[in-house]
């Protein structure tokens, strides 16, 4: 049996939940892997916080980040802080200080993902983040290692948990989306600022995370033209279920030739579509490829214990590595010079909602459906161009009020 020592950074509920499932998993881990993990060092930013979690007889709980980062016998660092400077500071000194490191912070990978993993690769260290993508689900492995072989050719995913809870609630309890907000703050699926979720800011970090596995291209987030689904209305969502469909909010990225075309935003999708299904804090990755056609991963994609447990996926992985001498590898060595296109620019089929009249425009297009409401009418457009799209919005007068979403899966490329 070898002996790996590893130091955690942050102790909050992924942190609580990592060691917690250490203590719980341990005759698992130690007869799948062949490894004892010691637990040393945990660094926290307040020694006097209560928490609900229990550390090991032995392992010292310290305030001094540089303790845990400069510990000669810490072999792997695992990083659950939850920040983006502080994270960067620390992951950076560890792998100067030749130490693994895994984390579950999408938005610090989002911005500084491939150069963490150039330079951890430099260093001969591993540099490991399953967790930062859909939480218990294990999608990045899938890519890199199932699917390795395999030519991608879309995915999408329902990757934020408070999202798409809001939204599910907002369809089957028939809530506004303020009620539909606060009853998941009260449950804890939201934050008290929950700007990141409901603007699909955190949905964008994570696309630039899966669009690297998938087509080995990283994204910017910041250029994804984001919607977010805090200005949805409840005639949207009726006239979507009248038409057979319900509104998820999705990041989808479509790769044709050597452009990749994205979209993060709330979308209309058939009910009899598997994502439809997916409800609450749920997530899903649906990926489309050449060998496989058609494949759908769902799962938990928050929570102390199944994030925790990507965590130890990756904390298995570099412990292995570690033994056979063999650290250094890139979790994606996937890499290709894609254009990246907004999904936006293609010609596909949009839900229109005018509000103040239940009265159909008088625009000359050949509608697939209508209904109307209490002073509202929806209609769906057939597929038509992004110009078409805009210059019909622009027939109506200033003073109305007209919004439109699109329709998954309609675009023509």
């Amino acid at each position: 049996m070898q002996t790996i020592t590893i130091g955690l950074l942050g102790l909050g509920t992924v942190g609580g939940g990592v060691v917690k499932l250490l203590q719980e998993h341990a005759a698992k881990i130690e007869q799948t892997t062949n490894v004892h993990f010691i637990l040393k060092r945990v660094a926290v930013a307040h020694l006097d916080k209560p928490r609900n979690v229990s550390l090991p007889d032995k392992t010292i709980l310290t305030d001094q980040i540089d303790e845990v980062l400069n510990d000669p016998e810490i072999q792997i660092i695992v990083e659950t802080m939850g920040t983006v400077n502080r994270a960067r500071q620390a992951i950076t000194q560890a792998i100067y200080n030749h130490k693994s490191v895994i984390t579950a912070n999408k938005d610090l990978l989002a911005i500084d993902g491939p150069r963490l993993a150039q330079l951890a690769k430099s260093r001969h260290v591993d540099f490991l983040y399953e967790a930062s993508v859909a939480g218990g689900i294990p999608i990045l492995r899938v890519l890199s290692s199932s699917l390795v072989t395999d030519q991608i050719s879309q995915v999408t995913g329902i990757i934020n948990g408070t999202a798409n809870y809001i939204l599910s609630a907002m369809t089957s309890e028939n809530v506004s989306y303020d009620k539909a907000l606060m009853n998941a703050q009260k449950k804890g699926y939201a934050e008290a600022n929950p700007t990141n979720d409901v603007k699909g800011i955190d949905t964008a970090n994570k696309l630039s995370i899966l669009s690297q596995f998938a087509f080995g291209k990283a994204l910017d987030p910041n250029k994804l033209g984001i919607r977010g689904i805090e200005n949805l209305t409840a005639a949207q969502l009726a006239s979507a279920n009248h038409f057979g469909y319900t509104i998820k909010l999705l990041a989808i990225a479509k790769r044709l030739n050597n452009k990749l075309y994205t979209f993060v935003g709330p979308t209309l999708i058939e009910h009899n579509d598997q994502l439809a299904q997916v409800n609450g804090v749920q997530n899903a990755v649906a990926v489309k490829s050449n060998a496989l056609g058609s494949s759908v991963y769902t799962g938990p994609g928050a929570g102390a214990k199944p994030t925790a447990n990507s965590i130890l996926s990756d904390l298995a992985a570099a412990a292995t590595d570690i033994l056979d001498y063999d650290c250094g590898s890139e979790f994606n060595n996937y890499h290709n010079e894609l254009t990246p296109c907004s999904l936006t620019t293609i010609p596909q089929s949009y839900l229109i909602t005018t509000y103040g009249t239940s009265v159909k425009p008088t625009n000359a297009i050949n509608w697939q459906g209508e209904t109307n409401g209490n002073n509202y009418w929806s209609g769906l457009t057939p597929v038509i161009s992004r110009q078409e799209l805009e210059s019909f919005l622009k027939s109506f007068p200033r003073s109305s009020a007209v919004s439109y979403l699109p329709v998954y899966n309609t675009t023509k490329l």
